[in-house]
């Protein structure tokens, strides 16, 4: 009986770990930290950093309009809808103040791209198949 409340409790803190932004997951590679809090990593992903502290670019991967889960980021994440979160990045982009978004429509897609480029940061759902090495620990 311990040992199956022990293994329940392990899995409840273990995926508790995964709900960072209601059901997404932050990712990044080689950004010079595996851990941040929301309002930092919100922070993050408006462009408020052009580097990391390990002198890599930051680039900012989100997913596209065609995506289905471009409103919970959208609303998550940047407390605006889709349109406005699409504002808001050009606004960013066209007064100099960051570099543009990359956008793709699958989560699959996101995940590859953060792991092929250092200083890539992005969001996906919880429930993909994300690498350890990739996922940045969010507090509150």
């Amino acid at each position: 009986m311990k040992k199956t409340l022990l293994i329940i409790l392990f899995l409840i803190v273990s995926l508790g770990s995964f709900a960072q932004f209601g059901d997404f997951v932050v990712i990044g590679n080689n950004t010079g930290f595996k851990a941040s809090t929301k309002a930092n990593a919100k922070a993050i992903f408006r462009g408020k950093y052009s580097s990391w502290k390990n002198g890599e670019s930051v680039t900012i991967v989100l997913p596209s309009t065609k995506s289905d889960n471009v409103v919970s980021v959208a609303s998550q994440v940047y407390g605006l809808t889709v349109k406005g979160m699409q504002k808001y990045w050009l606004e960013q982009v066209f007064q100099g103040r960051s570099n543009a978004p990359v956008f793709f429509e699958t989560d699959e897609e996101i995940i590859n791209y953060v792991k092929r480029n250092p200083g890539a940061v992005g969001i996906v759902r919880a429930s993909r198949s994300v690498p350890q090495s990739l996922v940045i620990q969010i507090t509150e």
